[in-house]
């Protein structure tokens, strides 16, 4: 955790000590008194629907060294250094961004409608392996949990890798001022969050931001093969890395192999030297995601033996791409923690060059799709006919219209239920021996509870 005095706080903030010895310092931050630790500063943000004020007290009693307010005096918190402020949010942020510009940090953010968190955990894996990193943990990629985790550098660091989510315009202009990247990465830009948005150009124009926030001497890795990532990464006036599956792209992916283990290989081109890197993950849309971490890390000083080595560590994380082995030769591909049509065509795209006795799809609501979404779901039942899929679970009230869409282009075993707490039992019972189960939906579906029932019915397979 990097190490400020409060009198640098409360600079950085332009806020005031109001009280506290001014040398006296802190070296972690939080912004909830759940997971608050004796020592911390504890910042009070304030939402439309929040306001940390009120649990202030509760802060200084479970041991903070200082807490920054935007409301009240000195006196109605006793028991700890205060630092006043106009507004604790851009507090919090400024704060981040001063410690970041402080140390000799190579910064690489990550954005995109799908795969920016594999992505970033596959850069932040080839990072590691050529300099000291940190990585955003968890969800820290709004305003908020961003400048938290660039609170986490240590006077050790020399790079960061940064995930910057965005819901809405402006989001991400804000995250690359607080940032300031070297390498900024445009992973895809995918019709998600279209209930905030009027078109997918509109996703993308907020998804430029990133670039657009950049400075000139920085690189802009974009997806050469999405049109709207194009357009928006071409103005950069900087270096410009295109990466993808066709001759438009500077590094390039080629001579895709699936292997019996789940993992794919493939001939990486335009990072350095051509190199064989595996991945520990299944299918094309995962190769897309270690394309941007190769040349996103190459551009940030990592050689080709890093990018192998990072490529083939990294490990999926939970929801998000694992290939679970269970007892009766029963295979779950674990996506359950996000949907939308692209990502989900592109996983039944997965599935259906998998090889298994019988295929199985269990897909929930794809949610935040607006005046779209009853079309996507259409669609997605079609899709889910002609992957090979031999039984249908759908799950939700849109899903409801590709149980429908399934039962009308063919596929005769079709199940659909209202959510993933009633379909959870049922499907962990009608699993065969050597069933292939894909699992995926919106977060908002819960579909990980599918997924829990199959592993708590048949038990993991011994490793």
């Amino acid at each position: 955790m990097a190490r400020v005095s409060l009198a640098e706080a409360a600079r950085e903030t332009r806020g005031v000590l109001l009280r506290g010895d001014p040398e006296a310092t802190v070296e972690s931050y939080s912004i909830d008194t759940r997971t608050l630790k004796p020592g911390d500063l504890f910042f009070a943000l304030v939402g439309p629907n929040h306001d940390a004020h009120r649990f202030v007290p509760e802060a200084i009693r479970n041991g903070a060294a200082a807490v920054v307010i935007s409301r009240g005096r000195a006196g109605d918190f006793p028991g700890a250094a205060v630092i006043r402020v106009d507004d604790t949010t851009r507090a919090l942020q400024d704060l981040g961004a001063r410690v970041r510009r402080r140390q000799p940090v190579r910064v690489l953010g990550i954005t995109g409608s799908t795969g920016k968190t594999t992505t970033k955990e596959m850069t932040a894996a080839v990072m590691e392996e050529a300099m000291p990193t940190l990585k955003s943990a968890g969800n820290l990629n709004n305003t908020f949990g961003l400048p938290l985790c660039l609170l986490e550098l240590e006077p050790r660091h020399r790079a960061a890798v940064l995930e910057m989510g965005m819901s809405y315009a402006g989001e991400l202009t804000r995250l690359a001022a607080i940032a300031d990247p070297d390498v900024g990465v445009l992973t895809n830009v995918y019709p998600v969050h279209l209930e905030h948005f009027p078109s997918v150009a509109a996703i993308a124009d907020a998804k430029g931001e990133l670039f657009r926030g950049m400075r000139a001497d920085a690189v802009a890795v974009y997806n050469a093969d999405d049109p709207e990532a194009t357009r928006v990464a071409l103005p950069f006036p900087g270096r410009k890395i295109g990466f993808g599956f066709t001759e438009r792209a500077e590094v390039r992916a080629t001579c895709l192999a699936p292997l019996p283990s789940g993992s794919t290989r493939f001939r990486l081109g335009g990072a350095g030297e051509d190199r064989e890197p595996e991945i520990p993950f299944p299918g094309r849309h995962h190769v897309a995601n270690a394309l941007p971490a190769a040349a996103a890390a190459h551009a940030a000083g990592a050689d080709g033996s890093a990018i192998l080595r990072g490529l083939a560590r990294t490990r999926p994380l939970p929801m998000r791409g694992a290939l679970l082995r269970m007892k009766g030769e029963v295979r779950v591909l674990d996506e359950s923690y996000n949907s939308n049509p692209i990502a989900m065509e592109r996983t039944l795209e997965t599935l259906s060059r998998m090889p298994a006795a019988r295929k199985v799809v269990a897909a929930g609501d794809m949610l935040e799709l607006g005046p779209a979404g009853e079309e996507a779901h259409r669609a997605l039942g079609a899709e889910v006919a002609r992957s090979g899929a031999a039984l249908f679970i759908a799950v939700g009230d849109l899903s409801e219209l590709a149980a429908e869409s399934a039962r009308a282009a063919g596929l005769a075993e079709v199940r659909h239920f209202p959510d993933s707490a009633a379909a959870a039992a049922w499907t962990a019972a009608a699993l065969k021996p050597g069933d292939l189960v894909l699992v995926k939906g919106s977060r908002g579906m819960a579909m990980e509870r599918i997924v829990e029932a199959i592993r708590s019915f048949l038990g993991m397979e011994e490793a």
